[in-house]
């Protein structure tokens, strides 16, 4: 059976508006963090200097210390931009970067707060010390405040306040990120499950329709076959009128098929081809076993002794019988009889239905088998257990030990 390729879904994010935007998002992101530890290390720089011992530092000395701190806060800032490719060895060079230059305090806070993202305990501890490290040579050699230093120990508790503070914004921006991409992640898992599930519903839906196909033209075209079968071996001892007769039931059953043929076709075109959703689009022919007198006439007419009886309790239930499993009871006989044309022909065909309410409908269709002729099972009878199956029924096909070849099939009437 032909079977249409879903269509691709672009994957989130895709096309090129969606990229566009999103690199114009990184470069916006990446830009005010720049300028934000641009402006951490000038407020710093602007604070610093004036308080710095500088007394008894030469003019020459104080421009080559604050040249150099500019100097090396500019290269913390360039540095600082490819963080992502090394975090960790960037978050260290911006650490001991920051102990020289007051500049770089902005640019060492972002790599360490990139760093912490990661959330990895080692390396957390290594850049921990490096800035320690750092912070207390700045304060005690590069730094030195006028008037009295603080007590080491007030450094270090300070310094270990600061980093603690900074590396929970990391934790917490890390912990954050990774929320957004579980989510993400599984919004397209459910997208992608949804699609999944959407084309299980057409693929089931598709076979459905096969069955209804095969069941529907085999019993049509199997009655062609048998009398185009008969005209041409008895064509000549055949009255005009009965040539006439049997031309025309072999005429109104090609017309039948290709009339159902359109029908179930119509339901497998590709509904992008008109707009139209497969629900909406013309139906496939659904027989029920109200129209089981129909079918047994037109087996008859074709030759076929059949013989269809039904037990006085499930004809009273037949009324409330529900559709679907009335339609499937149909489906069975029709199959079961185009079975028996075929492989049996000229034998007599016996049908019975027992059962009823709250309980099961029992279907057995019998006929002497022809051993010579005997096959294993086809689409037919196969698509027949199938459709037994996924009511919650049972199906046996198959010789009975007597000279006999039985369809039974067990419906539960639900």
């Amino acid at each position: 059976m032909y079977k249409r390729q879903p269509p691709r879904r672009p994957a989130t994010g895709a096309g090129p508006g969606r990229a566009h935007l999103s690199r114009a998002r990184r470069v916006w992101a990446e830009t005010w963090r720049l300028g934000l530890a641009t402006l951490v290390g000038l407020l710093a720089f602007a604070l610093v200097w004036p308080e710095t011992a500088t007394a008894d530092w030469s003019d020459a000395r104080l421009g080559l210390g604050m040249m150099g701190d500019l100097a090396v806060g500019v290269a913390t800032l360039v540095l600082v931009a490819f963080r992502h490719r090394a975090p960790f060895v960037i978050a260290l060079i911006l650490a001991l970067f920051g102990g020289v230059s007051t500049l770089a305090t902005g640019a060492a806070v972002l790599g360490l707060v990139s760093l912490a993202t990661r959330r990895r305990a080692r390396e957390l501890a290594t850049v921990g010390l490096v800035y320690l490290a750092a912070g207390w040579f700045s304060e005690s050699v590069m730094f030195p405040a006028m008037g009295d230093s603080l007590p080491a120990w007030q450094l270090l508790l300070s310094g270990v306040v600061l980093y603690a503070l900074v590396v929970a914004v990391g934790v917490a921006i890390g912990s954050r990120r990774d929320l957004i991409a579980s989510l993400r992640d599984r919004a397209v898992l459910a997208e992608h499950e949804q699609a999944l599930r959407e084309e299980r519903i057409r693929d089931h839906e598709r076979a459905r329709i096969a069955r209804e196909m095969h069941d529907v033209l085999g019993h049509r075209l199997s009655l062609v076959a048998l009398h185009a079968g008969a005209l041409e071996y008895r064509g000549r001892d055949l009255s005009p009128d009965e040539v006439v007769e049997t031309a025309g039931v072999v005429r109104d059953n090609a017309q039948s098929a290709l009339s159902e043929l359109r029908d179930v076709l119509g339901v497998l075109r590709d509904p992008s081809a008109t707009g139209e959703s497969e629900v909406t689009q013309v139906a496939p022919p659904q027989p029920t076993l109200a129209d089981l007198p129909g079918l047994l006439d037109e087996a008859r007419a074709a030759g076929a002794v059949v013989a269809c009886t039904i037990d006085d309790r499930t004809t009273s239930a037949l009324v409330d019988l529900p559709t679907s499993l009335s339609r499937h009871a149909y489906r069975i006989v029709q199959e079961s009889l185009t079975n028996a044309r075929r492989h049996a022909p000229a034998q007599p065909v016996d049908i019975a239905f027992t059962g009823g309410a709250g309980g099961t409908l029992r279907i057995v269709v019998g006929n002497p088998s022809i051993e010579h002729r005997a096959s294993a099972p086809g689409h037919g009878l196969t698509g027949l257990a199938e459709r037994v199956r996924l009511v919650g029924g049972t199906f046996h096909a198959g010789p009975d030990g007597h000279g006999r070849h039985v369809v039974e099939a067990v419906l539960p009437w639900s």
